[in-house]
């Protein structure tokens, strides 16, 4: 387990994030073919991150950060909320119950369960859903908006979810001794001065054809572990 600095304590409060977050258009005009801020829905969420509205702890333990809230397709249908069909929420559920955690579960907001849910990028596609994601937007996201999210929330661990996830979370906390690569980095773990880093495979379906499920089992496993919870029931 290495060291690296710790982020500097944010000044914003929830209220400035969501603000942050629907007033951004860094991507936006980069790419005005390829992203959309969802602030530009009439029914946007008052929310830093969409899937914080499943998860959202205001004082969490974990802050767990994946790849993106699928497209604006996606969220014009489910009118801002989350599929409860979502095969990676109920995977992560799982996930989250072998750790140790007792998650309600998705989509309904749990407001107990210590842990904030949160994205590469905080914008939205436009379709299709597998269009790819950019590294300058998980660069410029990562900056403006996952770095003072962290500072803001305080978490005791941060984990990067899949590949975009992972290059977000090594950036927020300057985690350059880490590698980039999420094929070597998954099941690994590193400390940002008091916080824990954890590099874990995607669990949607994409995800598991690269890390299997028994291995994200054992990554999840050792993130109780390290956060004292007891072995979760569910295999």
């Amino acid at each position: 387990m290495k060291t690296k600095f710790n982020v500097e304590r944010s000044t914003y409060d929830l209220a400035d994030l969501i603000e942050r977050r629907k007033a951004c258009r860094i991507c936006v005009d980069r790419d005005p073919d390829r992203i959309v801020s969802a602030a530009s829905f009439s029914f946007d969420p008052e929310v830093v991150s969409h899937w914080a509205q499943w998860l959202g702890h205001l004082n969490p333990r974990l802050v767990i950060v994946g790849q993106d809230f699928s497209d604006a397709g996606y969220f014009e249908w489910h009118h801002g909320a989350d599929d409860p069909r979502s095969a990676t929420n109920a995977n992560l559920h799982r996930l989250l119950t072998i750790a140790g955690f007792s998650p309600g579960r998705p989509p309904l907001p749990d407001p107990d369960t210590p842990i904030y849910l949160t994205n590469s990028i905080l914008c939205l596609k436009h379709p299709p859903m597998n269009r790819p994601i950019a590294d300058r937007w998980v660069r410029a996201c990562s900056s403006a908006q996952l770095t003072p999210l962290i500072s803001r929330l305080d978490p005791e661990a941060v984990v990067g979810m899949g590949s975009h996830g992972w290059r977000a979370v090594r950036l927020a906390l300057g985690l350059e001794d880490a590698s980039s690569s999420i094929q070597r980095a998954a099941g690994g773990c590193w400390t940002a001065a008091s916080r824990i880093a954890f590099a874990v495979g995607h669990c949607g379906p994409l995800g598991l054809a690269n890390r299997s499920w028994s291995r994200q089992t054992e990554d999840w496993s050792r993130i109780g572990a390290a956060l004292n919870l007891g072995s979760g029931r569910e295999k």
